[in-house]
């Protein structure tokens, strides 16, 4: 099985190649990525789904939003992110040759229809938003309003700096430097904070902020 793209979706074949073991060569000016007869087709098909709906969503979102915002992009690729999957699934088929930028070119007018609405309705509102307060109002509902994909995660001191887990307190990657992107991106539905003397106060109101239904803090737990 191969699959390729242009330089737009190469963050998407390397995420393929990694999770497969696979490595990318460049011909032509494409990204290609030659797969084992033996793979399982089912999995990368829901890999390449899971692409579409995050590092695809993401960049149409981007190129269509006045606002470049960094979190907004994330909670908005997190909202209503159980029907992008279901629609995404629908619209194509694994074939010996799979080419990311044309699946995103041709095969997505459903989905770049639900997520123009949302681009509308951001970009109709662009002159409020770049208000502080009413932007992250906004954040909020959407935060609130997003799909959650974890039943719980935990924020501990480590080194004097929060560390996200889950659980059973295993340390979770942090996908991005900022603590809201990283929960964001982890869409936990419940977040318990064990705080001490070290666990800056700024960021325990900020968690509590923007997940305001979600939190539970746990007070001088050191771990």
């Amino acid at each position: 099985m191969k699959i390729s793209t242009d330089e737009r979706f190469r963050n998407c074949l390397e995420h393929l190649a990694q999770k497969f073991n696979g490595k990318i060569k460049i011909c032509d000016k494409r990204y290609v990525l030659n797969l084992k007869p033996c793979i399982d087709h089912y999995q990368v098909f829901d890999c390449i789904v899971e692409q579409i709906v995050t590092a695809m969503k993401a960049f149409y979102l981007e190129s269509k939003l006045k606002i470049k915002n960094k979190t907004l992009i994330k909670v908005l690729v997190n909202y209503d992110k159980k029907s992008d999957i279901i629609i995404a699934a629908s619209l194509f088929n694994l074939t010996p040759e799979t080419l990311l930028d044309s699946i995103y070119d041709f095969r997505l007018s459903r989905l770049k229809f639900r997520w123009n609405e949302v681009i509308q309705l951001v970009n109709e509102n662009y002159p409020q938003l770049t208000q502080k307060v009413v932007f992250n109002e906004l954040l909020r509902f959407l935060i609130i309003n997003m799909d959650y994909r974890m039943s719980e995660a935990h924020i501990i001191t480590v080194n004097k700096h929060p560390q996200i887990c889950d659980k059973k307190l295993n340390p979770l990657p942090h996908t991005d430097e900022d603590i809201i992107n990283s929960l964001i991106d982890i869409a936990p539905r419940q977040i318990v904070i064990h705080t001490d003397n070290y666990l800056n106060k700024e960021v325990i109101d900020r968690i509590e902020n923007f997940f305001p239904n979600c939190i539970c803090i746990e007070y001088n737990a050191v771990l």
